[in-house]
């Protein structure tokens, strides 16, 4: 029999994992699993139980929203675990499984656990010690992953609801930036900034899926410069809305590692969560670092 580790983050969502938790245990037994529960109590248990235990499972299982997949794979990676990961959204957002096709319905996404092969996907490592699964940000709508509503965040409805809310640019603080990507440096103030490995660049892009490549090992970006005038930031809100990526309000990046030096500390938000990060700040793609059990 195999052995999985069932990480649940108990707080994540409206915890729906309660109603579904038989089902759950029910149909990895039917696929020939012994599973461990194991309830995180506090933000970082995730990582923690990963890196020390995850090597001695065939599987791990984490049921919890993006964030709680973050800590488990950044567990993984410190632990130099090759152990496969399996993603049971139950998040309030759940942007990662989204994009990449895992059901919300945690019963549908159990029986893809155990139906599908892993596929090795791409991480971010952010700095010397922190990893993201899909996007790291700065800017005008850090906040926004950890602070708007799903419903509020369809296509790129939280984006333009902030543009279009901006009656002054006086308003809003430009982050000055140099930014070195594989193709050569940007150097500007900039409103936002995403690196991701997703179809969706920090909630604001929504690329085709035939756009990005998961494990190829390139990041997407999207960078914002900060718009001169209201007609220019009309420019920045057209070309959003029409996904316009070549339109010159935008700038749109291929990379496989970005280094990044601003003037201070700079605010981040790591597929959701916090964080932040001194200067110089090297973000590198390591090609096909985790086995994630996913759509092929």
């Amino acid at each position: 029999m195999k052995k999985v580790l069932l990480i649940i983050n108990p707080m994540a969502g409206t915890r729906q994992w309660r109603r579904t938790i038989p089902e759950i245990l029910s149909i990895l037994n039917k696929a020939d699993y012994l599973p461990t529960v194991y309830l995180t109590r506090e933000r970082g248990d995730g990582a923690a139980v990963s890196e020390k235990s995850a090597g001695d499972y065939d599987l791990v299982a984490v049921c919890g929203g993006d964030g709680t997949l973050n800590e488990v794979i950044s567990g993984l990676l410190r632990g130099g675990h090759r152990t496969p990961v399996g993603y049971l959204p139950a998040g309030s957002t759940n942007d990662f499984a989204s994009g990449i096709g895992i059901s919300a319905n945690l019963t549908e996404a159990c029986q893809l656990l155990v139906r599908e092969a892993p596929r090795e996907l791409d991480i971010g490592r952010f700095g010397p010690d922190r990893y993201f699964s899909y996007t790291a940000s700065f800017g005008l709508f850090t906040a926004v992953s950890y602070t708007t509503s799903q419903a509020a965040k369809n296509i790129l409805g939280h984006a333009a609801y902030i543009l279009e809310g901006i009656r002054s640019l006086a308003d809003v603080r430009p982050v000055h930036l140099k930014i070195t990507a594989d193709d050569g440096t940007y150097e500007n103030d900039y409103l936002f900034g995403a690196v991701c490995n997703s179809t969706s660049l920090g909630g604001i892009l929504k690329l085709a899926d035939h756009e990005v490549h998961m494990s190829d090992g390139l990041f997407e970006s999207l960078l914002i410069p900060f718009p001169s005038d209201l007609l220019e930031l009309n420019r920045v809100l057209n070309a959003l809305r029409n996904k316009n990526y070549s339109d010159s309000s935008l700038i749109f990046i291929r990379s496989s590692r970005f280094v990044i030096d601003a003037p201070e500390k700079l605010p981040w938000t790591l597929d959701g969560e916090e964080a932040s990060a001194s200067s110089p700040l090297e973000i590198v793609n390591l090609h096909h670092a985790v086995r994630l059990v996913c759509p092929a």
